[in-house]
Parts: structure tokens; sequence; C-alpha cells
């Protein structure tokens, strides 16, 4: 592969999904973007690389943009974190939105839905008080194909298999067919599937108490992620919490207090 196209690329890349690549990820080229290249008609991958830095973003990027974009999820994922927002942060959160009876939830780079999923059905199973509250959570993704799988909210056995307690699956779910479950309406309408990408104009969004950026940071180089998280903080509410992925944390940034809890961190606006 000509390694000048491929740096080329990576620039595309980056200034268009904010995903930061270098040579030792030109194995992603090898076992994603050969198959799209193919699919495409291309000869080779280095034909399909080369028409994508000739050419203006048009729908074969995107193709490629999303080809590249990592969609690792489960339902529940990183226990700990869920019994921290079971346990202290969501009744927190509770009591200081009490006056209003309203909270607000983003769910970012939500993938195939399960983080949001497994948050409402938190909220659903635990804090029965918020039924006539108003409780509103917003999932997005970049890849317009992976929210549409998200707001089905119809998930494989393996799927399924991937941190669901039987007991949830029981209660809210319902056998879509031999292979797949779907989750019930009550839960699927309390998320709303919107396309965003973060290192694009964002739309308007309220101010929000809870605020999941899990596992995306760590593609994007600091600057990106600089210019991430101080878009966020315009966004989190004064009592609001901020929780990265275990791999992800913030430094230097003023803007941002970390508070240990347990076994997990989260931030809060200083």
């Amino acid at each position: 592969m000509n390694k000048d196209s491929i740096s080329d690329f990576y620039s595309i890349v980056e200034n268009n999904i904010g995903i930061a690549l270098d040579d030792s990820k030109n194995y992603l080229l090898e076992s994603r973007l050969l198959p799209l290249s193919k699919k495409l008609g291309y000869q080779n991958i280095n034909d399909f690389i080369n028409y994508l830095c000739r050419t203006s973003i048009g729908d074969a990027h995107k193709q490629a943009f999303e080809a590249l974009t990592t969609n690792e999820t489960m339902f529940f994922r990183d226990k700990h974190v869920f019994d921290a927002l079971k346990n202290s942060i969501l009744p927190k959160i509770i009591q200081s939105c009490s006056k209003d009876k309203t909270i607000r939830i983003w769910c970012s780079a939500v993938s195939t839905g399960q983080e949001a999923y497994s948050i409402a059905m938190i909220l659903r199973e635990f804090f029965p008080e918020l039924s006539s509250w108003n409780i509103f959570i917003q999932a997005t993704d970049i890849s317009p194909n992976i929210l549409a799988k998200a707001k089905s909210g119809i998930y494989s056995q393996s799927e399924i298999n991937r941190g669901l307690d039987p007991y949830f699956l029981q209660k809210y779910f319902t056998k879509s067919d031999k292979d797949s479950y779907q989750i019930n309406s009550s839960i699927r309408e309390m998320i709303s599937f919107l396309p965003h990408n973060l290192v694009d104009i964002w739309p308007f969004y309220p101010k929000f108490e809870l605020v999941m950026l899990r596992n995306v940071l760590i593609y994007f180089s600091q600057e990106t992620k600089n210019k991430v998280l101080n878009r966020t903080h315009k966004h989190l509410s004064s009592e609001g919490v901020l929780i990265l992925g275990a791999a992800e944390s913030i430094y230097l940034n003023p803007l941002f207090k970390l508070t240990q809890l347990d076994k997990i961190s989260y931030y809060s606006a200083s």
C-alpha cells in the first residue's frame, strides 16, 4: 500500500470523525476496508484509498468511516459502573432534581444501544418513584445503520448472553424469533436515538444530569479529546456527572473535577 496515500487517508479520517490512526493500525485497512473495497467494485485496496483521497466526501467515504468505527458494546458493560449508578450516582441525581422532576441523560457513541437500554432498565427497575417524572435519555452515534439496529431493540442470543441478567431478559424482553429477542416498547420509548458526529457541528443540546462518554476518547488525539470534552462541559448541568471508559481519564483540564467512588471514578463540572 502506498504510504503517502495512507497518510492522506488517515488525515481525512481524523478530520471527519476524529479517529486518529497511524502505521500501527494499517492492519485495519486490510481487515475492515478490503471487504468494502471489493463490495464497491475496486480491484484492490490501493485503488479504493486513492479514490477516497482524490474525491470530495461522499457515500463511499461514509461507508469507509463506518467500517473503521469500533462498535464494541454489551449490556451492563463494566458492572462496577452500573452498580455505582444504581447505588450512588443516580440517587444523588434524583435528589438534586426533585424540584423539577426532570432528568436528562446522554449516552454518546452508543453503538447498538445496549448501554442506553441498560440505564433505562435500571431506572425502571430500581427507581419506581420516577414513574411520574420526565426522563429523557438521548442516545447518539455516528452511524445511521448502527442506530437503526439500536432503535429496533432486537438482539441476537449471543448479544443477550453478553452481560444481561436472566431476570432482566424475562422481565423486559420478548422473544422475537428463535434466535433473537426484542426489548419491550415501554423501555424503547424511554430513549431517543439520534445521529451525532462528536467532531462535527453539535446541534442544540440541553444540560444533562448524566453523560456517558465511554470508550470513544481513546480513539482520538489529545487535541480532539480536549475539544470534545470542552463541548461536553457546556452541556453538563451544575450537578451533572460525566462517566468515561475505564481506560480513559481527563488530565489538566480545570473544567472538570475528579471524584473517586469505590471501584470507579467520574467527573463533574468544577
